[in-house]
């Protein structure tokens, strides 16, 4: 893989069947990336539940979600605090968006369910990677929170808040559970570790600079067989 020579990460352990790498303040452009990397697929992400096919490069309107089967072909998703998730499989691979919204939505559960309708595959042949986003510490919010999830016992992913009206929530716990509840094995989930929050010199983040933040790209690749 030609990378580009700084601004992005890779989990520790690489993902089979692929190419991927997450970005920071430094990789925040398509065609800064398509110039380096090649021919990439990126979305208007609208905060929703729908996954799209790509087949070229280009925008794809209105979804939070892109999966593709062609080799030659690199996805993006944009993100500040929400989670960039990665998905390889032997087949294809997908891009999502996943703030709390999508999450609520289970745009991850139909990720995961398209690709193993699609390819006739089962959900231990999907590997993810959750890219670097908002820490449970910095991920405040109002205890209504709490009853969003279609997760068995959605509790243990909140702690304990400012006050009696919010809890900190850990969204990457989140998505990691809805993922385990698909049937994707947890030796198949590699989670970074960052928080786009209090990495500032690193990291945009939304929560953080308001309307003044940018955007990270992450990008993956299926890989010939």
């Amino acid at each position: 893989m030609k990378l580009p020579p700084a601004g992005y990460l890779t989990a520790k352990k690489p993902m089979p069947h692929c190419e991927h790498i997450f970005g920071t303040r430094a990789g925040t452009s398509i065609g800064a990336a398509t110039e380096r990397l090649g021919p990439i697929a990126h979305m208007h992400q609208v905060h929703g539940n729908r996954i799209v096919y790509a087949e070229t490069a280009g925008m794809y309107e209105d979804c939070d979600a892109i999966f593709t089967d062609q080799p030659g072909l690199w996805l993006a998703v944009k993100t500040a605090d929400c989670t960039p998730v990665l998905i390889s499989s032997p087949h294809a691979v997908a891009a999502v968006h996943l703030g709390w919204r999508s999450t609520q939505q289970n745009l991850l559960t139909i990720a995961i369910q398209t690709l193993c309708h699609d390819y006739s595959q089962s959900p231990e042949d999907l590997h993810l990677a959750l890219g670097p986003s908002l820490s449970q510490p910095n991920f405040e919010v109002e205890t209504t929170f709490m009853d969003y999830f279609t997760v068995p016992n959605p509790q243990r992913f909140f702690s304990s808040g400012k006050d009696e009206s919010h809890v900190q929530m850990d969204l990457k716990g989140i998505i990691r559970a809805q993922a385990m509840a698909e049937g994707v094995l947890d030796i198949h989930i590699h989670t970074l570790p960052n928080c786009t929050y209090s990495e500032s010199e690193t990291f945009h983040s939304y929560r953080r600079d308001k309307a003044n933040a940018g955007r990270q790209l992450s990008f993956i690749q299926l890989t010939q067989n």
